[in-house]
């Protein structure tokens, strides 16, 4: 499996997690095309962007074309083109469900009630409803709090009462369970751009391990995946249940290549497995797709969460601030390009510039540092190159170490508008990178090597290739 897309390297991510990747890799692609980015420590000072979650720091950010003279603000992987009332609708996954209805969209039968209400007139509620059944919180993500295939009374008072020990929900939605394949697929402008497939948290047995020893296994190859790294299969009671239901314990040895489910709802965090089903994915779920996010008016752009059976397509719900992350690292399948999507949306006139400037890229990390500590209450990053990029790697020899020769060249490349750094070496020389639109400048860099600062001594400068990433401005390390 390819861990990255074309676009991203390891480098470039390093510490970036959560949903500050799918602000950090949209960011980027507009950084990429030219567009002056700013990050917003406060964006209500800027910005009437609707936000969402406990901690909105380094999530929100602004793209200006200098050109067209225009902006666009962003909060995490949605633009302001989305209206606040859609974002307000598509969080409440009970109101969502009206609207869809309305549209013809199919979508499972649901009850909604206050989970103060006691339990007698919970079953009074949902007597017309067959099991097996779904119980989730009506404003949730992330699969938590959600109970899958419940098929009795007592599982299904549980559940409720399970829920309703979290101060976080206070209305509690009912619906009915359908069996099939859940998929989140990305929606941008009319257009399916990204479909994800989302197999439960599951091993494959191999004749000898046990359930938990290949959860270990498992877990070992989802950190090698930049999305799936923090997102590991958790042996907590649901899991234990879950194998309970079904006969099994940690202990129990899977037959070879025996697939064994591990928890009944699908979302990544609770362990699912993202699989890229973009060109396998049926014209008529893609449009059932598209369907929904237009049956939701303002809404330009966003995640449909979808069960297919062998008949028809459900939608279970609506992520208008999707995670879009799941789509450029899935655990099977092609990397899909969903920030370049949604760019092309908002900015269609920088469309493709971005392509040459794949190595480039800024330091997210810093920009969190800054806010974290209050230093600052924006922060615009150093233009991307306008061009195509240049590169080269200079190794240089003689005395240039302790002489101030890497401070030297810091201020040379920046005065020249060049990216890259200058770092010691333990053979006692100094790699030089630089990086640029002008190869002229690029290629003549080498001249000032070759001359450093009074106290240095230059011998030689070895003239290397550079096709590795390269972060925006020069530093020295």
């Amino acid at each position: 499996m390819n861990k990255f897309p074309s676009w991203l390297t390891k480098k470039m991510i390093k510490g970036v997690k959560g949903f500050n990747l799918d602000a950090y890799v949209m960011a980027l692609e507009g950084w990429r095309r030219g567009l002056t980015l700013t990050w917003y420590y406060d964006p209500t000072k800027v910005t009437d962007l609707k936000l969402i979650g406990y901690n909105p720091l380094g999530k929100t950010f602004s793209l200006y074309s200098e050109e067209e003279n225009k902006i666009h603000y962003f909060y995490r992987s949605r633009g302001d083109k989305v209206a606040n009332d859609a974002v307000d609708i598509v969080q409440n996954k009970y109101v969502t469900k009206t609207y869809l209805k309305k549209s013809g969209v199919p979508t499972p039968k649901s009850v909604m009630f206050n989970k103060s209400i006691p339990d007698e007139t919970v079953l009074k509620e949902i007597q017309e409803m067959v099991y097996p059944l779904v119980v989730k919180p009506v404003f949730g993500s992330l699969g938590k709090g959600v109970f899958t295939n419940i098929n009795d009374e007592a599982e299904l008072l549980h559940a409720i009462d399970e829920i309703r020990k979290n101060d976080e929900y206070d209305e509690i939605l009912v619906e009915r369970y359908i069996e099939g394949d859940e998929y989140r697929i990305y929606v941008v402008n009319d257009e399916v751009v990204a479909a994800t497939k989302r197999d439960p948290a599951n091993v494959i047995g191999d004749g000898f391990s046990t359930i938990e020893q290949l959860i270990e296994q498992k877990n070992e190859i989802r950190k090698k995946n930049p999305y799936l790294a923090n997102k590991p299969i958790k042996i907590d009671e649901d899991l234990k249940r879950f194998l309970q239901k079904n006969n099994l314990t940690l202990q129990s040895i899977p037959e070879k290549d025996e697939k064994v489910r591990l928890k009944g709802q699908s979302n990544i965090a609770a362990g699912g497995d993202p699989i890229d089903t973009t060109d396998q994915l049926s014209q008529s779920v893609k449009d059932v797709a598209v369907h929904a996010v237009k049956s939701i008016s303002g809404l330009m752009h966003a995640g449909v969460d979808a069960i297919v059976t062998d008949d028809d397509t459900y939608v279970i719900e609506i992520n208008g601030t999707a995670d879009i992350a799941m789509h450029l690292f899935p655990m099977e399948g092609t990397s899909r390009n969903v920030p370049e999507k949604i760019m092309d949306h908002y900015f269609p006139e920088t469309k493709g510039i971005s392509h040459h400037l794949k190595k480039m890229y800024f330091d997210f990390r810093n920009i969190r540092k800054i806010f974290l500590n209050k230093l600052a209450e924006e922060i615009t990053i150093t233009d991307a190159p306008k061009r195509k990029l240049y590169t080269a790697r200079y190794i240089v020899s003689g005395k240039v170490q302790k002489v101030g020769y890497r401070a030297w060249i810091q201020k040379r490349a920046l005065k020249q508008g060049l990216h890259g750094y200058a770092k010691n070496l333990k053979n006692g020389k100094v790699v030089v990178v630089v990086a640029g639109d002008n190869m002229e400048k690029v290629k003549k860099f080498k001249h000032l090597c070759e001359k450093g600062p009074s106290k240095a001594k230059v011998e030689n400068v070895k003239v290397l290739e550079w096709n590795a990433s390269v972060k925006a401005g020069f530093e020295i390390r």
